[in-house]
């Protein structure tokens, strides 16, 4: 029984999830992912509580892929973080509805209050990420792995910058944009860059 329970919790994940992705938080209502995962709105309350509930499940769900992409990578320098983004792309691409739904999200709560839940966890995700890539640098200033990067925090700032603006562009334009290319020309002018 629990795991049949598991199993429709992620199937309102996935509804929700490519319907977030596809209109928005706000354009989409509990009855139409309700509908595609096959169940009655009151079951998606009964799992999650709330359309708030089932938004912050969907966000968990990315997250913890995300961090268990990034695992594989600890401890292998510079070319870990260059391998752990190329994966990232290659994930993105994947999972378009997400990624989809990541941007729309933030976009969506880019003008919230301070306590606007969903734009603190994004945040607080962006400092995360931010503070994870500039560790990786120092650590390759550390070691000599790289020779030239005066600016850790502002070269790990840059980039994150790059990968949401990568997003942006490749959804704009799938079918003439390369996601993962685009990312190897980047990482490769920035090791260039930092003598790494």
């Amino acid at each position: 029984m629990q795991k049949r329970g598991e199993q429709r919790r992620r199937a309102i994940v996935d509804a929700a999830t490519e319907l977030f992705g596809r209109h928005g938080y706000r354009g989409t209502g509990l009855a139409v992912i309700a509908e595609q995962a096959g169940i009655t709105p009151s079951a998606v309350i009964h799992h999650f509580g709330s359309k708030e509930g089932l938004l912050r499940a969907v966000l968990d769900a990315h997250d913890a892929r995300a961090a268990a992409r990034l695992s594989r990578h600890v401890g292998k320098g510079v070319r870990g973080l260059v391998d752990a983004l190329l994966d990232d792309a290659e994930d993105t691409q994947r999972h378009m509805h997400l990624s989809t739904l990541h941007a729309t999200l933030q976009a969506e709560h880019l003008t919230a209050g301070p306590g606007d839940e969903v734009r603190e966890r994004f945040l607080q995700r962006s400092r995360i990420l931010r503070q994870a890539m500039a560790d990786v640098l120092r650590g390759g200033i550390d070691s000599g792995e790289i020779t030239d990067c005066p600016d850790p925090d502002a070269t790990a700032a840059e980039l994150l910058a790059f990968q949401e603006g990568a997003l942006i562009v490749w959804r704009l334009d799938p079918e003439r944009t390369d996601l993962r290319a685009l990312y190897e020309t980047h990482l490769r002018h920035l090791i260039a860059q930092t003598g790494g």
